[in-house]
């Protein structure tokens, strides 16, 4: 793969780990923090021999960061 193909894998991991986190939101709007980490570490324990562990990592990382950036430096706004 290229490097622009490379670039492009990543940026999608982590748009497809932010989107996951908007869906979860927007279902119930009252998931915790301590609900949020234990997700991502599922997620990342359900896809170490699927998925690539850098992508992975990207995914989850995306998923953390959720939409709006704001939920990264005041986990008080996340509920």
């Amino acid at each position: 793969m290229s490097s622009a193909e490379n670039t492009a894998v990543a940026e999608l991991a982590f748009q497809l780990g932010k989107v996951t986190r908007h869906a979860i939101d927007a279902r119930d709007g009252n998931t915790n923090p301590l609900a949020l980490a234990k997700i991502a570490n599922d997620l990342l324990e359900a896809g170490h021999q699927k998925v690539p562990g850098d992508l992975l990592m990207l995914f989850v990382a995306g998923f953390e960061e959720g939409d709006p950036l704001e939920r990264r430096t005041d986990p008080e706004r996340r509920l």
